[in-house]
């Protein structure tokens, strides 16, 4: 029971965290914007490294955590999140033709999505799966990859302290 609930624990704090804590990074580019004098949004530059911010806070995120709390079930937290995204594209590519998709690369990775051109008539059908979906999806492996160099960090850790007594 308690590893199963370690999981439920560490699949909670991927899943609201992760995105949260990304959402920051405009903060943070707002302060270096000023300083740098660049001409991008904070919202362009979001949504062009969308990706990086989540898979650094998801990795940094685990990194911390399972310092505190165990972290043999945080390493597997990447296979629900491989089973939403492979039922998803099966759900995407049951919709509509077959003739008029796009590849699976373009649509959930590479689509051109900006945050404030919310407001278009295809954005939702064209940019949630990117925007929304797939932050989720790479959040939670780069909290799985952040869990698994916690646990060989500690492991080495604990093979120099056995070595050095």
């Amino acid at each position: 029971m308690k590893p199963a609930l370690a999981f439920v624990f560490h699949l909670v704090i991927a899943i609201l965290a992760i995105p949260m804590l990304a959402l920051f990074s405009v903060t943070v580019y707002s302060v270096v914007r000023h300083i740098a004098h660049t001409s991008t949004t904070p919202q362009q530059f979001y949504s062009d490294h969308l990706f990086l911010f989540v898979g650094t806070t998801g990795l940094w995120l685990a990194y911390l955590v399972c310092d505190t709390f165990t972290s043999r079930s945080a390493i597997w937290v990447w296979v629900p999140a491989l089973l939403v995204f492979a039922s998803r594209v099966v759900m995407w590519r049951s919709e509509g033709s077959v003739l008029f998709h796009s590849s699976v690369v373009e649509h959930f990775f590479t689509v051109d999505c900006q945050i404030q051109n919310w407001r278009d008539a295809d954005f939702a059908s064209r940019c949630a799966d990117k925007l929304f979906l797939m932050q989720v999806v790479i959040g939670m492996f780069g909290y799985s990859a952040g869990a698994t160099i916690q646990r060989v960090v500690d492991r080495r850790r604990s093979r120099s302290d056995a070595a050095s007594s």
